[in-house]
């Protein structure tokens, strides 16, 4: 029958690499959490273990790590080694896992995709495999480091005992940036990295390890810089350095007239506490006062796409020999003006350019088949009356009111001649529509769920984040009025910034489970805040731009262990998910004088002062407002991109991939049956990103189980429940049991409660036989009073997935 993937692991392929001088150090053991799926509520973990395969290293004397160049792929012994191994995958997984070599083997032949030469080889005889000597030697002739000089060392350093369980994506992010280090200073060129991962991937980890690595290799002579633009995320990035460094990681900041970072190796700061974005006081004015030209030797920008379109740059212009290196979970690309000045081009926000393509780059979709981000499930809805467009004229005739004073309108206060559905809620509001969405939102929110989940409600202005607020508050005391239960308090709430504005809360709702549920913000939320039991990210607000709307959905990706949730829930009243997969390309920044840059999220703009009055806003009645539902989407990957697929469309390819395998109902019978075949058509899905349970609840099909799903959609055919099918199974066989032992019986009888119980996956477990019905009858021994076991469960399984 053949080794299994584990057994070959141990048996036939371990052996041989040892052989092949690769010690317990130079090869090394990758697993990954089993993967998400966004099944039930809150999503679940697939059984059974995550990837595994091998990392292959070279080391160099007694340098502290080995250096990961390889992946190699185990396979279980009956598979052919170059299965999969197509170029593209290849490439990615060279991409992927930062190395330059990809290998796959059967523990009997091998095959391999080189990332320099894009060509695949194989298969050749596992014995013949590259020894570690050769594969070191490769190498280094293919990147042309010279892995035995002292510049190379950063390579081979430790992680920091405070953050020493890094995940895969991480230490290859750290090495890709050292390469591109390492090769800048070969060529005489500034170095510029772009580091690109998935927001709630660990950015700030990656850049701690980074940085400690580089000082365990003597690369940091000076101090190394952490620049930010949101207290929340210096506050953040301080805990991560601390644990790492202690006291040698600090906030900048003044105390009696000094720097109190000074004598630290790491300094902590935003663009505020150096000065850069202040113009009262004179440029700069902390920079220069407290630090000399070229004061760093690392510089690390997080959240870049943020930057760069202020005066913060001059930190940058002022350290030309650090190393730059950049953060982001959406690399920006600037569509240069024609109006910008050679010092405006010199460092702009176009991240790709001033760091260079990214040298790692790991999406939100890697890291969910990973099992390290939460699945994604997307619901959209419509208000009806966002279709409508409104002229001046007919507003004025509905007699629109101020919002705020309530006082009538005139002609002179409507800015626009036409106001349409991206106007609603921001430049006018009408009556009854934030009510019905809030009351659709709700009634969403009790059907996945329950009301009390931790929610993010993007508004489009500070006024509909007050009234969406009371809506949903007022939702919720009555839901609790109905079930004779006590509100909890704080269940919404304005989050604005500001302890007085809401921020006060952000703790409470990311702590605590009996308070602080539903935060509707503009777009404090939106970076920088980690609430790891987030269960739902919603949008009330129009938005254009895809870095904006990447970073909010950021806030539901992390995982809360805790409370089970490996799923968030994007509920879209807007149709901003039609921004998954877009390019991250905005226009040029507005003046500083000009406004707020619009929604991109780019630059850091001086409020004027004294702020001005706020400008009218008007709020028109009369008209019925109803949300209808546009469709459930499940986000997944095609040719490179993030994309929502619908769920007709989903289905239809589960489908068609069940059917290509067993064309008839009679074919995938006997498939089903057999159990190892049954394994590999469910993992054949399931490594294609496709998850049958999704849609088995989708449909709400739960209580049946896959076989009948699939024999339903795939082959028209009547479907059971498995109370049905089970119940079936014992009635119509009563003449098969009444012929045999009446143990045997019992036992054969037992499989259709169980199956009642557990579906098809409950035939196959150990556990079987520990039911007490089966085991006090004989269980397998008991079987083999009429037949081999074996045989005998196949034929039951037949009679059972005949009926």
């Amino acid at each position: 029958m053949g080794y299994n993937e584990q057994e070959t692991r141990f048996f036939l392929i371990d052996p041989v690499l040892r052989s092949k001088g690769y010690n317990d150090h130079q090869w090394l053991r990758m697993e990954t959490p089993a993967p998400v799926e966004p099944t039930g509520p809150k999503g679940r973990r697939r059984k059974g273990p995550g990837r595994v395969d091998y990392l292959l290293c070279v080391q160099v004397g007694s340098m502290p790590k080995p250096l990961p160049v390889g992946v190699l792929e185990a396979k279980k012994e009956t598979e052919d080694p170059l299965k999969g191994m197509q170029q593209a995958k290849g490439y990615a997984d060279c991409q992927r896992f930062e190395v330059k070599y990809v290998f796959a083997t059967n523990g009997h032949l091998y095959g391999e995709f080189d990332f320099f030469t894009s060509l695949q080889g194989g298969p050749f005889p596992f014995v013949d495999f590259p020894p570690h000597p050769d594969l070191s030697a490769r190498y280094a002739k293919d990147t042309g480091i010279d892995i035995t000089k002292p510049e190379a060392a950063m390579l081979f350093q430790v992680d920091s005992s405070a953050w020493s369980l890094t995940r895969y994506y991480q230490d290859a992010a750290i090495r890709a940036a050292f390469e591109k280090i390492i090769r800048c200073r070969q060529q005489g060129e500034p170095v510029r990295v772009l580091l690109t991962l998935a927001t709630g991937s660990g950015k700030t980890i990656i850049a701690t390890n980074l940085l400690w690595r580089l000082g365990k290799a003597g690369q940091l002579p000076k101090p190394a810089l952490f620049l930010c633009d949101r207290d929340e995320l210096r506050e953040q990035a301080y805990t991560k350095l601390k644990a790492a460094f202690g006291d040698n990681a600090r906030i900048v900041k003044t105390e009696k007239g000094t720097n109190v970072a000074t004598n630290a190796r790491i300094h902590i700061a935003t663009y505020q506490t150096l000065g850069l974005d202040d113009e009262n006081e004179g440029f700069a004015s902390f920079l220069s006062e407290h630090y000399g030209e070229d004061a760093f030797s690392v510089i690390i920008i997080d959240e870049c796409h943020r930057s760069a379109w202020g005066k913060w740059s001059e930190v940058l212009k002022r350290n030309p020999n650090a190393i730059h290196i950049g953060l982001t979970a959406t690399p920006r690309k600037l569509q240069e003006s024609k109006k910008a000045t050679a010092e405006d081009q010199e460092i702009t926000a176009n991240n790709r350019k001033y760091f260079g393509e990214p040298v790692y780059e790991y999406t939100l979709i890697q890291a969910q088949d990973d099992g390290y981000l939460a699945a994604c499930e997307i619901v959209k809805r419509k208000a009806n009356i966002d279709k409508r467009k409104f002229t001046k004229s007919e507003i004025l005739a509905a007699g629109v009111r101020d919002i705020r004073t309530g006082k009538p309108l005139t002609e002179a206060d409507l800015t626009k001649e036409e106001y349409t559905g991206k106007d609603f809620d921001d430049d006018l509001f009408i009556e009854l529509r934030t009510p019905a969405m809030c009351d659709d939102l709700f009634r969403l929110l009790c059907a996945n769920g329950g009301p009390e989940q931790k929610v993010i409600i993007f508004c489009n202005r500070e006024i509909h984040a007050d009234r969406v607020a009371m809506q949903m508050n007022n939702l919720y005391v009555r839901w609790c009025k109905e079930k004779e239960q006590p509100p909890k308090d704080h269940y919404a709430f304005k989050c604005m910034g500001g302890p007085n504005n809401g921020a006060d809360m952000i703790e409470p709702m990311r702590g605590s489970g009996e308070r602080a549920f539903i935060a509707c913000t503009v777009d404090l939320l939106e970076a920088g805040v980690d609430i790891e039991r987030l269960n739902a990210v919603v949008f009330f607000r129009y938005l254009q731009s895809p870095i904006k709307f990447y970073q909010m959905v950021g806030r539901g990706t992390r995982i809360h262990e805790e409370t089970q949730k490996y799923k968030f829930w994007l509920y879209d009243y807007t149709d901003v998910t039609n921004l998954f997969g877009t390019d991250f390309i905005t226009k040029p920044p507005r003046s500083r004088s000009g406004g707020d840059g619009g929604d991109d999220g780019g630059g850091i703009v001086d409020p004027p002062w004294p702020p001005p009055e706020p400008p009218s806003v008007a709020e028109m009645g009369g008209h019925y407002v109803t949300v209808t539902p546009q469709g459930r989407f499940i986000l997944t990957s095609r040719d490179g991109r993030d994309i929502p697929i619908p769920v007709d469309e989903y289905r239809r390819e589960v489908i068609q991939r069940v059917v290509a395998e067993a064309h008839s109902f009679d074919e995938f019978r006997k498939l089903w049956i057999e159990t190892q075949k049954r394994r590999s058509l469910i993992n054949q899905l399931l490594g294609d990103n496709f998850s049958p349970e999704v849609i088995r609840e989708i449909d709400e099909m739960t209580d049946f189980d896959l076989f009948d799903f699939f024999g339903h959609h795939g082959y028209h055919a009547r479907a059971l429940k498995r109370t049905e099918r089970g119940d079936l199974y014992i009635s119509s066989n009563a003449a098969w049991f009444g012929g045999i032992d009446a143990k045997a019986a019992t036992v054969l009888k037992g499989l259709g409660h169980q199956f009642s119980r557990g579906g098809t996956e409950a035939l196959e477990t150990p556990a079987l036989w520990e039911v007490p019905e089966i085991k006090l009858a004989g269980g397998l021994a008991a079987l083999k009073k009429i037949g081999k076991p074996v045989d005998v469960m196949h034929e039951a399984k037949g009679r059972l997935f005949g009926v």
